[in-house]
């Protein structure tokens, strides 16, 4: 790939920014303000039962006396856990960033404008799926750092008044740099898992007629029923083959935050909590978010997705002749 294309997806990017602010760059902030209202908020009324902070601070000398282990493993799954908020809205406002990204432009005619431009169908497309898959995560994920970065610095500010280091209590067991790369690099590859989906959304987008979201969950869904009809009038039974389901399971199996994949005997009547481990290596763990580039669905997946972006290129490109 050549300088200047590099150079002239990045413009497109940026074009892509810039005419969706909401949801590519206040979405996060709001959501990073919400969360730490709620959190302030909770300290403050907690504080509001406990005199002078006396059992607060009684339990965090507390927490700074027990081995490295749990406070690394409290640190780095609360701090995880912020990010839950973040990564679940960007998969639903991605999806209806792209389910607009090719409409948009057909419905106010600005197509008849891009086109005239010296930037090829395929440019355009590639860079609205960059944007959804590169650059909307990443800006998730830096509201998520720094909503991280201000509850450790909350933190620090405890630490002080109840007379322990906050550095080696909050800092040092947070493991900042694992954290973020594990967040980092699950976003990419839950990018290449959910690829077929966007891919589906962005085909819709360029043909459809109006409301191109309803389209892309009414086509499926319509399969999936037309699929539970006939086998149960056929054979009285469940299709083995489920459109819809299957869609869903994918949609739902997201790398990131909840990359805690949890093996439960089928023919047990509920599950045994108290046999399972707890540990760090349940969420910060490189090989469980890079192991699903081993799985040969996310493969098939990104075949998928190449037919649909070409379908979407193709329709896009016809998009002027009427």
């Amino acid at each position: 790939m050549s300088m200047q294309t590099v150079s002239t997806l990045w413009a497109l990017m940026r074009r892509e920014l810039w005419e969706n602010q909401g949801t590519l760059k206040w979405a996060p902030l709001i959501i990073a303000v919400i969360t730490l209202f709620f959190i302030v908020m909770s300290l403050v009324i907690g504080a509001r039962f406990d005199a002078e902070l006396a059992f607060t601070l009684d339990a965090i000398r507390e927490f700074a006396g027990q081995p490295a282990d749990q406070r690394r493993l409290f640190m780095t799954g609360a701090l995880f856990a912020t990010s839950a908020m973040f990564f679940q809205f960007l998969i639903l406002l991605v999806l209806f960033y792209l389910s607009g990204s090719l409409y948009e432009d057909r419905k106010d005619r600005s197509i008849l404008f891009w086109k005239s431009l010296p930037v090829s169908d395929q440019m355009t497309v590639v860079s609205k799926l960059l944007t959804a898959c590169l650059l909307a995560p990443a800006l998730y994920l830096g509201a998520a750092i720094i909503t991280q970065l201000v509850i450790l610095i909350i933190a620090t500010g405890y630490g002080a008044a109840a007379g322990i280091n906050p550095f080696t209590t909050f800092w040092l067991p947070a493991s900042l740099p694992k954290l973020w790369l594990v967040l980092g690099s699950g976003l990419v590859v839950q990018a290449m898992w959910l690829l077929p989906i966007y891919a589906w959304v962005m085909f819709c987008s360029a043909w459809a007629p109006r409301v191109p979201i309803l389209i892309a969950i009414a086509i499926p869904l319509a399969v999936s029923l037309l699929q539970h009809a006939w086998t149960l009038v056929s054979g009285f039974r469940l299709p083995e083959f489920n459109l819809g389901l299957i869609m869903l399971k994918r949609l739902g199996s997201g790398l990131v935050p909840t990359n805690v994949n949890a093996q439960i005997d089928s023919t047990a009547h509920r599950a045994d909590l108290t046999d399972i481990q707890f540990s760090e290596e349940l969420y910060m763990n490189f090989s469980t978010v890079f192991g699903h580039l081993l799985k040969v669905e996310m493969w098939i997946g990104i075949a998928i997705a190449l037919v649909l972006l070409a379908g979407a290129v193709w329709f896009r490109r016809r998009a002027t002749d009427n």
